[in-house]
């Protein structure tokens, strides 16, 4: 049965649980990362600072128990929330207005400014979840992107507005360059003010991208689909399996049996519905899976390599370098400095 807490009750039970603040960059005061290591939850929140009003977050965590957060939304800034592994669901506001966006990895959402009467997360699943989170002030955005007047252009108005109205929320699934970003964000290489710029350079870039997709929403000019929901339905499934089964997947054929559709419907619907093959979208999310994995201590890239089901290290090796430039190890040495 799921513990229902306040966002603010599990904030608190949060920082008694290690009250210790680690500097992640020993050269930069404001980057910080607080650990947690109670019962209800283990794992650690890194905040930088990249500059005023614009904010870089990043977590890893794994909650001990099922919960069920309950809070009044109540926000003035703007929020892309990235989710590279784990599950997570918002319910805004109460029946028959409910709002639910559900959240795992290679998803995001976006939270304009304003509040909301009511928000439900669902963080029921116990596996780790990692996330970032880019959060920018009205002020911020408007020094990028306003015009002469410094008013913001029309497209962007429903992301930011009077803080007493219904703020705007929406999901996404995030495109193979957002995530290239992402994984550029989390294996920073470099500490004081060079972290500081390449850090606030790719939050920039990531920002640039997510408002660029948020005006084609606006305008309409997302390509239109003329799948029908039970196709929609089937290959979400068909991703279900795939990441529920990333060490030792079925086969094309046999994935398409267990969803019930061919192979060829299979490889056409997936394709325009993720925007990849099959293949290409299993052998990423095995890298990011692993990418995460080169995270925690005591683990050998031979395991690892196994864990997301490559049999060979020299073949895991080749592929995680070509995806992230650089070699599982250089990669694992890098990010536990």
């Amino acid at each position: 049965m799921a513990i229902s807490l306040t966002s603010q009750e599990y904030f608190e039970l949060f920082r008694e649980a290690d009250k210790e603040e680690l500097h992640f960059d020993p050269l930069d005061e404001l980057d910080i990362t607080k650990k947690q290591n109670g019962r209800i939850a283990q794992g650690w929140r890194r905040y930088v600072q990249l500059r005023e009003g614009m904010l870089l977050w990043i977590g890893r965590e794994q909650n001990h128990e099922q919960l069920l957060l309950n809070s009044i939304y109540r926000e003035e800034s703007l929020h892309w929330h990235f989710f590279v592994s784990g599950k997570q669901q918002f319910t805004f506001g109460s029946s028959p207005k409910q709002t639910c966006l559900s959240l795992d990895a290679g998803r995001y959402v976006v939270f304009g400014n304003g509040i909301t009467d009511r928000l439900i997360e669902d963080c029921s699943d116990l596996e780790p979840f990692f996330e970032v989170e880019i959060t920018v002030q009205p002020e911020v955005l408007c020094a990028f992107i306003s015009d002469s007047s410094g008013e913001l252009p029309k497209t962007f108005n429903h992301l930011i507005g009077k803080s007493d109205r219904e703020c705007y929320k929406r999901a996404g699934e995030t495109s193979p360059m957002v995530t290239a970003i992402l994984q550029q964000i989390i294996q920073c290489p470099y500490q004081g003010m060079t972290k500081r710029m390449y850090l606030e350079g790719k939050a920039t870039e990531l920002m640039a991208l997510m408002l660029e997709e948020e005006a084609a929403v606006q305008q309409g000019e997302f390509k239109t689909s003329l799948l029908q929901p039970d196709q929609l339905e089937r290959v979400h499934y068909a991703k279900e399996i795939l990441l529920k089964n990333l060490s030792n997947p079925p086969s094309l054929m046999e994935l398409a049996r267990q969803v019930g559709m061919c192979d060829y419907n299979l490889k056409r619907v997936f394709k325009e519905v993720f925007g990849t093959t099959v293949f290409a979208y299993l052998r990423d999310r095995r890298l990011e899976r692993a990418s995460a994995l080169l995270l925690e201590p005591n683990m050998t890239v031979a395991s690892i390599a196994r864990a997301v089901g490559y049999h060979s290290r020299t073949s895991f090796a080749t592929a995680f370098k070509r995806k992230y430039g650089v070699s599982p190890k250089a990669y694992q040495i890098s990010a536990r400095k």
